[in-house]
């Protein structure tokens, strides 16, 4: 009987669970329901598993330095396939213009690292090729560009990178035209994309997402940072890249549909011809936990990469990305309490406080003005971030007419080290994902601040 019994149990288990993987269930998040679903080809989840495009949020490289003093930022590249796949790597400023562009040839189950000292530092691309190489790959259109992919930068070529991503202007003649911000260190970000060809052809150009980007969910990919310097850091970081497949996967480019809201290239691609790139759009709100001072003195970065407005044909269209607004940022101390900045939070001497901006990419530290200040509880917790912009790098620009309503798209990861000698990075909670309504962030009901109860 007792035999019997457990049996049906395991009967009933089963049958839920099968009714549970046919169909999607809704949850809410902050309020907002959402469809979440088994299948890889209908998630807007971000998961670390082979993908179509990946993302490096946030980069520093530390110039006129040797390597092995230097800040430095090294990234990987797996092609997980039994097919050859070609890899376009896209540098890009932290005003979201890209300042380089190269292509690397990659054999079945191959890996490339790229350091980025080495690209920014000394102009050297990796040195890649298709020659000798029986690996094929039914969506490549020409591969003839792929003999002799990478190389060394001419002299010209590398002082314009080096300048667009430490001063932000192309060359000493356009110092009125910034296509990026100011900074001891170069500071950007990267992507990298599976395309067709080792074609040269500008992401800035519509023809990129139309013809030579492609679909199949094969790369994956993780970084590191080191900052050997021990007045400054002494600590070393890694993490996952972020991961964007394409959905629904495989295809020649420019085939196919998709359900998805808007892509990750949304912005780059004109009426029409939205979401051909067909990747999973990116969150705007998330959970961050921060440490910020002890005994250990630990500090706590938040490498912030936020969706800016599409550049157009004048490099110096991105002045208007040089400081995009935040939504809402509520820090709360390991007690609960609440320290709010906002453009809506009252100030005690009328009027309303101001809210901080970033521009595309960014690292700053929680101890800074950006994030409210620490409450007298504590010295850790952690921060729910809004990060849309408002429609600032979503408005309508050119023949990108669509709607400014949607939330921009991000992602955080979270550095902190301590003592001058640890160093950890990860992931930042989303509390949604890109498909989710309003981004998932609706407006935080912020508690009152709690008082410690005296222990008796």
């Amino acid at each position: 009987m007792r035999l019997a019994r457990v049996l049906s149990v395991v009967a009933i288990f089963l049958l839920a669970t099968s009714v549970v993987a046919a169909s999607p269930r809704r949850v809410s998040v902050q309020g907002t329901a959402r469809v979440m679903t088994i299948e890889n080809a209908a998630s807007c989840d971000i998961s670390t598993t082979p993908s179509a495009t990946l993302l490096l949020p946030y980069f520093e490289v530390e110039l006129g330095k040797r390597v092995n003093d230097a800040a430095n930022t090294i990234f990987t590249i797996i092609n997980t396939s039994s097919n050859a796949q070609i890899s376009r790597v896209t540098i890009w400023t932290d005003y979201g213009y890209p300042a380089a562009w190269f292509n690397i040839f990659m054999k079945p189950y191959d890996v490339q690292a790229i350091s980025l000292w080495d690209v920014i530092s000394l102009g050297r691309l990796p040195k890649t090729s298709n020659s000798g190489s029986t690996a094929t790959n039914p969506h490549f259109i020409v591969t003839e560009s792929c003999a002799s992919a990478g190389g060394d930068l001419s002299p010209d070529m590398l002082a314009s990178l080096q300048s667009m991503l430490t001063t932000g202007v192309r060359s000493a003649q356009e110092t009125t035209c910034h296509v990026g911000g100011a900074h001891a260190m170069a500071v950007g970000y990267v992507t990298v994309d599976v395309v067709n060809s080792c074609a040269n052809i500008s992401p800035l150009d519509i023809a990129y997402y139309s013809q030579i980007i492609l679909f199949d969910n094969v790369l994956t990919g993780d970084y590191e940072r080191i900052n050997p310097d021990a007045n400054v850091g002494n600590y070393a970081g890694g993490n996952p890249l972020v991961h964007i497949k394409a959905v629904p996967e495989g295809g020649a480019a420019g085939s196919g549909s998709t359900s998805l809201p808007y892509t990750f290239y949304d912005r780059f691609t004109p009426t029409g011809g939205r979401k051909i790139d067909r990747r999973q759009p990116l969150p705007s709100a998330f959970a961050a936990r921060f440490i910020q001072g002890g005994t250990g003195k630990f500090q706590t970065d938040y490498a912030i990469w936020r969706e800016a407005a599409a550049p157009a044909s004048s490099a110096c269209s991105t002045n208007n990305v040089s400081s995009m607004p935040i939504s809402s940022i509520v820090r709360f101390d390991e007690s609960e309490n609440p320290m709010v900045g906002g453009a809506t939070q009252a100030s005690t001497t009328g009027g309303s406080i101001g809210l901080a901006a970033l521009p595309s990419t960014a690292a700053p530290p929680t101890a800074s003005s950006v994030f409210p200040p620490l409450s007298s509880e504590g010295v850790a917790g952690w921060m729910f971030l809004n990060l849309d912009n408002r429609g600032a790098g979503v408005s309508v620009q050119g023949n990108n007419a669509y709607s400014s309503a949607r939330p921009s798209q991000n992602y955080v990861i979270i550095h902190m080290r301590a003592e001058g000698r640890y160093g950890v990075d990860y992931d930042a909670t989303s509390l949604a994902n890109g498909c989710t309504p309003n981004g998932g962030a609706e407006v935080m009901q912020v508690p009152q601040p709690q008082t410690k109860k005296a222990v008796k």
